[in-house]
């Protein structure tokens, strides 16, 4: 294809998609089904129960008894267990379904969510949600040959009582490899094995995940008052790895994305092109499994697999949900994904107190959070707004 009928096909499909801009769209379930197939409006769990509460939390290693136990969480101020925040990936994807434009080359990212939350999610709420489409916007870098998209979609989930519970404004990147680029993506990848870490990093990781279980980090019943907060102070670090299959398996199962068999192949049949070869049976792979295996995603084109930008920021969450305490409320959180967690790779989470405001009866903390590999990157990042209890109220 040459360079100037690869432009233009972009083009177009920029100026066609931006003509959708605040439709209403179908939510399909990633991966779970093929497209004949739109039971349950797209949602992967229509009713919440304590047990998908449950698993959730264990999925991001969170052992607050608020999640978990009644007696606990009868005597909180939400008089009941909640969901830990971010569970409403656990309701519906963030990664949706959409054109992409005709042309060779396309590489598909979770750039991050915007998530806006107003209710607490209980055992026994059940969803609906619209999906509206907010369009394509070209972030290209003059000095790159390739375009960069991002698409972004408003999902809002709704309740059975009629309570607007959340609004994600779900991000995706579209990479168009130019013609140039897709010559040299060919060319074989190396593989790269997990890193091997010292006895000094695995104790200071350990020591971490203790404190983690045993809920040092968590401030608990133990309300954070509002008047307390210091504007520059810091959110204790929490770690977590080395990222493996245990921690990608324990997400997927929490959210029910997982497939076996024939419905594994009802989802798979309309990937046949894109050319997911096991290159050790020959058989087709889902899409899904660059997420679960080093070999699957080496054969994409990554170094080792690649850890759910979901869990890293549900990650994110969980560390401000143990520094807020029990009485805060995570209003907002803006993450941004920015470089991938690789299998075998460690994180920290961390952050930093931005500022301090009122909003009528709100008193509110503003936080700047970051997650961050062992070897100094930033992988995600995030802008918090959190409501915590006041003194005076």
């Amino acid at each position: 294809m040459e360079n100037s009928e690869w432009q233009s096909r972009i083009d177009h499909y920029i100026k066609s998609e931006n003509e959708k801009i605040g439709k209403i769209l179908p939510i399909y379930r990633i991966y779970c089904q093929d497209d004949r197939d739109r039971s349950g409006g797209g949602l992967y769990n229509e009713m919440v129960t304590a047990d998908t509460i449950g698993r959730f939390a264990r999925a991001l290693g969170d052992s607050n008894p608020l999640y978990s136990n009644p007696v606990y969480a009868n005597k909180s101020r939400w008089q009941g267990i909640i969901a830990p925040p971010l569970f409403e990936s656990c309701i519906v994807s963030t990664f949706i379904k959409g054109k992409y434009p005709p042309v060779p080359g396309i590489k598909v990212y979770d750039a991050g969510t915007k998530w806006k939350r107003w209710e607490q999610i209980r055992p026994q709420d059940s969803f609906w949600a619209e999906n509206r489409y907010l369009g394509i916007e070209d972030i290209s870098r003059q000095q790159s040959e390739s375009r960069i998209l991002i698409r972004r979609h408003a999902i809002t989930l709704m309740n059975n009582r009629d309570q607007r519970v959340a609004t994600l404004t779900a991000r995706t990147i579209i990479k168009c490899l130019s013609p140039q680029a897709q010559k040299k993506e060919k060319e074989p990848k190396k593989a790269e094995e997990r890193p091997h870490y010292s006895e000094k990093i695995l104790e200071q990781l350990y020591h971490n995940l203790d404190d983690q279980f045993d809920g040092r980090f968590r401030r608990g019943e133990s309300p954070r008052y509002w008047e307390d907060v210091e504007v520059g102070e810091k959110i204790p670090e929490e770690w977590i790895g080395p990222y493996d299959e245990s921690d990608g398996i324990s997400l997927m199962a929490a959210i029910g994305v997982s497939n076996a068999f024939s419905t594994k192949w009802g989802s798979l049949r309309k990937w046949k092109a894109h050319g997911i070869i096991d290159p050790q049976t020959g058989a087709y792979r889902n899409p899904i499994d660059r997420h679960s295996t080093d070999l699957i995603a080496q054969v994409e084109g990554s170094k080792r697999a690649i850890a759910y930008g979901i869990h890293n920021q549900a990650i994110i969450a969980k560390t401000i949900s143990d520094w807020m305490g029990d009485q805060g409320f995570l209003k907002v959180l803006d993450c941004h994904c920015r470089r991938a967690l690789y299998y075998g790779d460690l994180s920290v989470q961390s952050g930093i107190v931005t500022g301090k405001l009122t909003n009528g009866k709100e008193h509110i903390v503003e936080l700047d959070m970051k997650a961050t590999r062992q070897d100094g990157t930033v992988h995600t990042n995030a802008e918090a707004v959190v409501c915590l209890p006041s003194r005076e109220a």
